[in-house]
């Protein structure tokens, strides 16, 4: 059983919950059905009452990484429509759970929802998740995806996803913490009819790189599957 996340730090339970605060954000919902064991790691968004309900927290490499995988490679094979809403099919960290196979749960504690799934005699569950209104879906190499804020430190959500990062400097200048980004086109630059869009290429600094706005999906590429020594195109 996991208690007071980081990702969610949450006020005491005296205190009015605001708009900004992780337990009551506005949430997009979506659905997802994937194999079960999950490979997900889940707690309560506040330790001290239940009924803020539970959050994803973090995703091991297992059945939720490669659905992950499996849906960014679908988004990505379309070629001339990359800007797909499929990306809501995304499950990522931060992440509030709200039904377990059409069973609400999004008042409900961490042994509630654990209760749901166990209970599941299939090998396939469906969840209705929550997502945190205007973030974006950074997609790393593994799979494992977290909703990102604009302006959150690009090191910080590695950090969250257990993504090692090596750093010298931490000011942008020795290139050690630089990794390869693709992206689609900003939502203000999609065409009305939800067609065309482009997948573009450049890097990021882990150490100083913030969040850009205004995108559904980034993906991180495997460090080792693209050349560091390729030219510097600059920092999202």
């Amino acid at each position: 059983r996991r208690h007071d996340a980081l990702l969610f730090l949450a006020s005491s339970s005296s205190a009015q919950p605001t708009s900004n605060d992780p337990r009551v954000e506005l949430r997009s919902i979506h659905k997802v059905t994937i194999n079960l064991p999950l490979g997900l790691v889940i707690e309560e968004m506040d330790s001290s009452d239940p009924s803020f309900g539970v959050a994803i927290i973090g995703i091991n490499e297992g059945n939720a990484a490669q659905h992950n995988s499996d849906t960014l490679s679908n988004i990505k094979s379309r070629g001339g429509n990359i800007n797909d809403v499929e990306s809501e099919n995304f499950i990522c960290t931060r992440d509030k759970i709200m039904a377990v196979n059409d069973t609400p749960c999004s008042d409900k504690g961490f042994d509630d929802v654990i209760s749901l799934i166990s209970s599941i005699e299939s090998d396939k569950v469906t969840l209705e998740l929550g997502r945190i209104e205007g973030s974006t879906v950074v997609n790393y190499y593994n799979g494992i995806c977290i909703s990102a804020k604009a302006g959150e430190a690009y090191g910080f959500l590695a950090e969250k996803c257990g993504i090692c990062i090596d750093y010298e400097c931490r000011t942008g200048n020795c290139q050690t913490c630089v990794r390869w980004l693709e992206f689609p086109d900003k939502e203000r630059d999609l065409s009305p009819d939800g067609g065309g869009g482009s997948l573009h290429e450049r890097t990021i600094f882990n150490c100083v790189g913030r969040m850009p706005r205004g995108y559904q999906w980034l993906h991180v590429l495997d460090p080792y599957g693209r050349g560091n020594e390729d030219a510097i195109q600059g920092d999202t």
